[in-house]
């Protein structure tokens, strides 16, 4: 399976294709993945591309098992969107 993009949606995809028994190869036009929630170094900054939140981080949220199946969601901690 070819996937165009290495982006949370492309990342998912290949993790998902892979535990479906397909083999994946990722195409990923910058020089790292992660899409909107990559960061990258200039000088001496660091720019924060990505998102600050994850949206549906809780459990009983339907987000809340995709996240875990994928290891998105372990032991982290996910600020609230009003703390942030």
């Amino acid at each position: 399976m070819l996937i165009i993009g290495a982006g949370l949606a492309g990342l998912s995809t290949g993790c998902y294709a892979q535990m479906n028994g397909y083999k994946t190869h990722i195409l990923e036009h910058g020089s790292r993945p992660g899409g909107v929630v990559a960061s990258w170094k200039r000088g001496d900054y660091i720019i924060d591309g990505g998102i600050h939140f994850v949206w549906g981080h809780r459990p009983g949220h339907p987000c809340f098992p995709l996240y875990r199946e994928l290891g998105v969601y372990q032991d982290n901690h996910f600020p609230e969107l009003n703390e942030y």
